[in-house]
């Protein structure tokens, strides 16, 4: 067994020991995501909850707030999306 094995053997290990941990982290990324659309306007606001409904179980409640168009025609995001 080299090196890397028992390296990546214990830090298997130790990993799930902090599964509980596991929906702060996730929340924290989606929710810099989501910054990330609000400060190129492509979303107005968003509302993330995350949490932990038993072991390896989780719940994630993500709620986007659009704009309605007041001349009508696509949003930006629409937009956005059909030119990539």
């Amino acid at each position: 067994m080299g090196l890397l094995d028992s390296f990546s053997a214990v830090f298997t290990r130790l990993a799930f020991r902090f599964e509980f941990f596991f929906p702060q982290f996730i929340g924290f990324y989606i929710k810099r995501k989501l910054k990330e659309y609000k400060q190129n306007q492509l979303i107005d606001d968003y509302k993330v909850k995350s949490r932990r409904k038993g072991k390896y179980h989780y719940y994630f409640d993500v709620d986007l707030f659009f704009e309605k168009q007041k001349n009508g025609g696509e949003t930006l995001w629409q937009k956005t999306k059909k030119d990539t």
